[in-house]
């Protein structure tokens, strides 16, 4: 009885066994068929995202690249970087790890930015009231000047400049030496009358407040800091009555034949492309011829176009401060100055021909 017991005993055991066996083979095997479906799940998951990259690539050299018009018309294929007030920063389309190219804002037309429908236009963009294109500033290069308070001083005082070359200009002026009032005249009822006349190159000078080199863009030709080389000569007459003489009242009368080399420094503003308003101070040599039909000792320095402080120390001065109008040369005008049309006329503006390095304002 006990070896039945025993017997059935352990068969029991033996099928419990299998029975847990089989349990185990079955749930590892559904583990195994999990494994393999997450898998074959991941992998798909994978297939899927490298799709994705793909396509995206795909699209991204298709439709993600940048173009940069030059202005010679040559279109370039990039991915920019930057866009500066001076230069484009960019890669090349094709290298989108390469090293970054750099162009200047003054060789590029347009730019197309990816996703943007609107072009950008540089060079509308970069054009400004003092640039090379504005054709209001190029042929407004002369101007008509008058000098403010000349007739608070018996003079009317009128000068004309215009623009040789870049850097360069010339003025002319001419004075009438009587019309106006006097203070200082009045004081001693003198009575001037005479003319004048001055000119010379003015030599526009260059900072980098003023001028841009690296775009070649300048401001108005007639704009700016200077320095003037200028000539005068003056022919002037006066008369007045010595009350101090041993035979007063005694009418003096003097004439003045001088001319004077001055070192000019002065600046011009221009206003809305129309007037302009400048001033200037100088420095220089005179020599002077004197004649009189008195001994009257007292040396009066003012020639109404500069002052004259006498044969022993032959210094000269002058100073003033002016208004003008700007205006286009008439051609008969530029023929005389220039001896060409205003087509062929230079320009501050640009480098066309020769490269401009100096000049400014």
């Amino acid at each position: 009885m006990k070896t039945q017991e025993n017997k059935y005993g352990l068969t029991e055991g033996l099928n419990f066994v299998g029975i847990f066996i089989n349990a185990i083979m079955v749930l590892m095997t559904k583990l195994l068929l999990n494994i393999q479906n997450y898998r074959m799940m991941k992998t798909g998951k994978l297939s899927v995202v490298v799709f994705i990259i793909c396509l995206s690539g795909f699209l991204h050299k298709a439709c993600g690249q940048d173009i940069i018009t030059l202005k010679s018309n040559k279109q370039l294929k990039v991915k920019i970087v930057e866009i500066g007030t001076k230069e484009i920063k960019y890669r090349y389309f094709e290298t989108p790890d390469g090293p970054i190219v750099t162009s200047d804002r003054k060789d590029v037309k347009t730019i197309k930015l990816e996703g943007v429908k609107d072009l950008i236009n540089v060079s509308e963009e970069d054009k400004d009231p003092m640039s090379a294109s504005n054709n209001a500033i190029l042929d407004k290069t002369s101007s008509l000047k008058f000098s403010f308070f000349s007739p608070l001083h018996h003079n009317l005082a009128f000068s004309y400049e215009t623009m040789v070359r870049p850097g360069l200009n010339w003025e002319a002026g001419i004075g009438i030496i009587g019309p106006g009032v006097g203070v200082f005249d009045g004081a001693v009822n003198l009575h001037p009358k005479g003319f004048f006349i001055r000119t010379g190159p003015k030599f526009l000078l260059g900072s980098s407040s003023d001028v841009e080199i690296e775009g070649v863009r300048y401001a108005h030709p007639l704009k700016g800091r200077y320095i003037k080389l200028e000539f005068i000569f003056n022919n002037l007459s006066t008369s007045f009555t010595d009350n101090f003489s041993a035979t007063s009242p005694f009418a003096v009368k003097e004439s003045y034949t001088s001319a004077a080399l001055n070192l000019i420094y002065g600046r011009q503003y221009i206003v809305g492309n129309m007037l302009t308003l400048g001033w200037y101070v100088g420095l220089g040599y005179g020599i002077e011829n004197k004649t009189s039909n008195s001994n009257f000792n007292y040396h009066n320095p003012i020639r109404y176009s500069h002052a004259f402080y006498g044969k022993d120390f032959p210094l000269t001065t002058t100073a003033g401060f002016t208004i003008g109008y700007v205006f286009k040369n008439p051609a008969w005008l530029n023929r005389l100055v220039h001896g060409k049309m205003p087509d062929d006329m230079p320009s501050r503006h640009s480098n066309k021909g020769k490269k401009v390095h100096g000049g400014g304002y």
